[in-house]
């Protein structure tokens, strides 16, 4: 998808939050130039520099308008507590034309997106579903999924930030890329015009 539509990537200015060491994540950190990564450190200073990354909150970030051509969330928004803010300051710190190339695990046969836990504003969390927990590159807790997405992401993504959405869903036995949760997501934010 990166290759495809946006083949120019290495001279953006690109934003990945959450990256890991596996996947494009190390790719994206080698070959760009203008590359920011970020992790989510809870109680510690908003922009901040916190074990070699930038400490941002996807739902209050830091960045300016417009700072960015190209953001990347790989398998992080099924762990957001408001996606439709995370998704809204995606879109404000993209610059126009710019796009949001994400993974999220979407369930098959599930039409309606489905909250599984809430955080709430005293920090107690509110489960909904049984608690479910994935890898989280830096805590050993794990993040909790708060998210099972469904065939209406890509509606919702454009209702909460007014960029469309190309939904890719790869089956590549040479690069091993087969079975369940291989869609990838491309929303573009709309030119200034």
């Amino acid at each position: 998808m990166l290759k495809r539509y946006v083949p120019n990537w290495r001279e953006l200015s690109v934003h990945e939050s959450s990256p890991t060491a596996r996947g494009i994540s190390p790719k994206l950190k080698r070959e760009c130039t203008r590359y920011v990564e970020s992790q989510y450190f809870p109680g510690e200073r908003p922009g901040s520099l916190i074990k070699g990354f930038r400490n941002e909150n996807l739902e209050a970030q830091t960045f300016a308008d417009a700072s960015f051509d190209l953001v990347v969330t790989l398998d992080v928004m099924e762990h957001v507590n408001m996606p439709e803010i995370v998704t809204k300051e995606i879109a404000r710190t993209l610059r126009p034309n710019g796009a949001y190339l994400f993974t999220v695990p979407t369930y098959k046969g599930k039409v309606s997106s489905e909250r599984r836990a809430l955080y709430k504003a005293d920090g107690s969390i509110e489960y909904i579903a049984e608690a479910e927990y994935h890898g989280n590159p830096v805590s050993d807790a794990g993040s909790l999924v708060t998210f099972h997405y469904g065939y209406d992401l890509a509606e919702l993504t454009r209702q909460w930030s007014g960029m469309d959405v190309e939904v890719c869903r790869f089956h590549d036995h040479k690069h091993g890329i087969i079975g369940e949760f291989t869609e990838v997501y491309l929303a573009r934010k709309p030119s200034a015009n």
